[in-house]
């Protein structure tokens, strides 16, 4: 039955069942909806670019990634005291990195120091803006950092303490030197409006692989609104992954870091761990090796409007290590290397909604090993494997997706344990390698779904023998709100509540 459905069979499910969608499409709208996707990309090239520049061609079956909800607009938050300029041993400015992202550090990286004779920059007591670390530092310790051109280039490491804060105002650009070692270690607030932070040119001459980076950590927070961001970050995920936010438990941030409408170019990426309360929205993330936006042990965020494209190595926003109450919603995820979307290894609670994944290098989305994931409203096109895949995971609803031309199955659930319930509601599948595909699946509710376009398979694996009761229950008097279940659970084990997490 698996390769020799009967076309009669299908254009009876596809032309009797009440409920499914009108733009079940052939090749000329896969065609049509790639060439819609293409121009995005196209019109997405400039770093400078945002998610609302190609909001006109946001419509149609993309109307969903087009919606955005209301935002309440986030302010900076401000010292009142002025800071002061010292320094601080190289040895300890060290050591305070190793304590403050504990197995994040990277012990050889004080073979990047150019000169591990000089101490590091250490403003403390208060807030201090771009201009007065540079006046103080020449005045007081020449050549740390001197204006070249347009740009305030420091070439010793700077340490913002929990006291204090560095201001990167409109038009203004720092730069750190690779050559001699620099990097921020900020325990206090970074603020960056409408300002640049970048990594200069060059090699480090003393580690080879080494790039400045920002790391955030304890009770620091990071705010950065119509900011750009370029080269910084080396070694993945982590303290020196470009952009760090590294909370610790018992120092929680007594400020909320955001990051909005700025550009990140050829930067390793974001990482966010064990923090709360970030927002990170309407930013543009091009090149780099990603994971663009990485999140561990983050309680609450918003990952929201951001447009992503061309990570090297990785996916493109990465969900991992017990993080819960994440809304990843609204963004455009294409050509990078990895998945759009993963979330894995007790993850809950994550809402995966209205996001456009094309063209990435593995699937459109995946989770393993989570529970309680809404995936609902997404566009899932031409990915390089599975559009939705769900790997020993429980408590998970895929709703209203459109999973179109994927090269895997539109969607894949597979090595599920007995007690793990998935929904599938609303679905539209149109040209890919499979509908379904299930392996070792446990409770699997199909409700609604829109296989019109999905020729020759619709179900694939250890689902193929489920395909005459599909059409069966499709082509019914009640086929809008019918299910088939698949493998219905028959243990006495209840099912994972999401809203109290037992």
């Amino acid at each position: 039955m698996r390769k020799g459905l009967p076309l009669l069979l299908t254009l009876l499910m596809t032309s009797t069942a009440p409920g499914l969608r009108a733009e079940s499409s052939g090749h000329a709208d896969v065609a049509g909806l790639t060439r819609t996707v293409s121009e995005i990309r196209g019109q997405l090239r400039d770093p400078a670019s945002r998610k609302d520049d190609v909001r006109a061609l946001l419509s149609g079956r993309l109307a969903e990634v087009r919606q955005d909800g209301a935002e309440t607009p986030l302010a900076f938050d401000r010292l009142a005291t002025a800071g002061k300029l010292d320094t601080v041993p190289i040895d300890f400015m060290l050591a305070q990195l190793h304590l403050q992202t504990a197995r994040h550090f990277k012990v050889e990286i004080e073979k990047a120091l150019a000169n591990r004779a000089a101490p590091a920059l250490f403003i403390r007591g208060g807030s201090m803006t771009l201009d007065q670390l540079l006046a103080e530092a020449a005045s007081s310790h020449p050549g740390a950092v001197e204006r070249k051109g347009g740009k305030v280039v420091s070439r010793w490491p700077i340490v913002i303490w929990s006291d204090s804060a560095l201001v990167i105002s409109p038009g203004q650009s720092l730069e750190l030197s690779t050559e001699d070692g620099a990097f921020i270690l900020n325990s206090g607030l970074l603020t960056v409006d409408g300002g640049e932070l970048s990594a200069s040119d060059g090699t480090n001459a003393g580690l080879n692989a080494f790039r400045p980076f920002v790391a955030t950590a304890m009770t620091g927070a990071v705010q950065a609104r119509g900011a750009r961001f370029n080269g910084l970050g080396f070694g993945g995920a982590g303290a020196t992954s470009g952009l760090s936010v590294l909370g610790a438990a018992l120092f929680p941030s007594r400020i909320a870091s955001y990051l909005t409408d700025s550009s990140f170019e050829n930067m390793s990426g974001i990482s966010l761990e064990n923090t709360h309360r970030v927002v990170v929205s309407d930013n543009h993330f091009s090149g780099g090796t990603g994971p663009a936006i990485a999140l561990k042990g983050v309680a609450g965020a918003q990952i929201r409007d951001n447009v992503i494209t061309g990570t090297t190595e990785a996916q493109a926003i990465d969900v991992q290590n017990t993080s819960s109450s994440i809304d990843v919603t609204g963004n455009i995820l294409i050509g990078n290397r990895g998945s759009g979307i993963f979330v894995a290894n007790d993850a809950r609670d994550i809402a995966i909604t209205g996001n456009l994944l094309s063209g990435n290098g593995r699937g459109g989305v995946s989770v393993v090993r989570s529970a309680c994931v809404t995936i609902a409203d997404n566009i899932v096109l031409s990915n390089s494997q599975v559009g939705i895949k769900l790997r020993a995971s429980h408590a998970l609803t895929l709703s209203r997706n459109d999973l179109v031309a994927n090269a895997g199955a539109g969607v894949s659930i597979i090595d599920q344990d007995e007690n793990a319930r998935v929904v599938v509601d609303g679905n539209v599948f149109t040209g890919n390698k499979s509908g379904i595909h299930g392996g070792a699946a446990s409770e699997v509710a199909l409700t609604a779904n829109d296989f019109g376009g999905q020729l020759p398979i619709l179900l694939d694996g250890e689902f193929a023998p489920y395909v005459p009761h599909l059409l069966r229950t499709a082509a019914g008097p009640e086929a809008g709100s019918s299910a088939l279940t698949i493998h219905a659970n028959t243990s006495s084990a209840d099912p994972v509540d999401c809203k109290t997490g037992s």
